[in-house]
């Protein structure tokens, strides 16, 4: 298997392995899940991988760090002002595929030995929880009224954003964008009204 080759089924592996991660958790997938949805052998995936922990914090901070540089686009191009960046920053998170922080934090990271669990905490602290709190601190600068602490704020909306996406809607009457425009317009309503 030539170094390209190997490149591209090491790519397959791992989207499989995040798809199936994030669908179902850490303690519900196995590594012969993935071999499986992948069709290979099991033993062939350790070709590719050395575990299944070391797996799971790999595609992890994969779609950590897309995360990462996706928020800073979105926030480097909406340079209105914050409410616009709350806004760019929810429709960019419905377009990605699901990233289910609260499970992640409760069920996924006490499964997982502690310096990892700690790694990809710090992670996840940097990609999505740092440029959330960013927004939340610039809105209590410009609207000089007191607001809860921003780590308390940035939860609050991961779980919206979560909510949003697993609520059901009937695309006839509003999409999950146009659900969460108006959820975001009560919040920034609520926010300035303090």
């Amino acid at each position: 298997m030539n170094d390209s080759t190997h490149s591209l089924s090491r790519e397959r592996v791992l989207d499989a392995a995040e798809r199936l991660f994030s669908q179902r958790g850490y303690s519900s997938v196995t590594l012969r899940d993935i071999a499986q949805d992948l069709d290979m052998k099991q033993a062939s995936l350790y070709y590719h991988v050395k575990g299944k922990e070391e797996l799971f914090v790999e595609v992890t901070e994969r779609s950590l760090q897309r995360h990462r540089e996706g928020l800073r686009e979105v926030m480097q191009n909406e340079a209105l002002n914050w409410q616009g960046q709350l806004h760019a920053v929810t429709h960019w998170l419905l377009s990605q595929p699901p990233m289910n922080v609260t499970r992640v934090i409760q069920s996924d990271m006490p499964e997982i030995s502690k310096v990892h669990a700690d790694q990809l905490m710090m992670s996840m602290y940097r990609a999505m929880l740092m440029p959330l709190e960013q927004i939340f601190m610039q809105a209590q600068q410009e609207t000089d009224l007191p607001l809860p602490h921003a780590g308390l704020l940035v939860g609050a909306f991961l779980s919206l954003i979560e909510g949003i996406r697993n609520a059901p809607t009937n695309e006839q009457y509003f999409s999950k964008d146009q659900a969460a425009d108006q959820i975001i317009e009560v919040l920034i309503r609520g926010l300035q009204s303090r």
